[in-house]
């Protein structure tokens, strides 16, 4: 089995952290007072915001793979800063 690298442990330290303090204050955002419903936006709010991200996800992601496919080839292998 493949040893993982320094930040890969970090970023699974730091992740597990994160999971352990949902876990233990689940279902309170700020115990005891607020539940994740209660602080739920409204459903309007919710469906505005579905909507501008189906709308702006392609766009980004098109521009992105965009950028990718223009830049492609411009750096020599091996180049990069030390």
């Amino acid at each position: 089995m493949a040893r993982l690298s320094r930040a890969e442990e970090g970023a699974g330290a730091v992740g597990l952290g994160y999971f352990g303090l949902v876990i233990s204050t689940f279902p309170y955002i700020v115990p005891p007072d607020l539940t994740i419903r209660e602080a739920a936006a409204a459903p309007s709010s919710q469906t505005f915001m579905l909507v501008g991200t189906l709308v702006l996800l392609p766009i980004i992601l098109a521009y992105t793979a965009l950028t990718y496919w223009l830049f492609r080839g411009k750096v020599a292998e091996g180049a990069a800063y030390h």
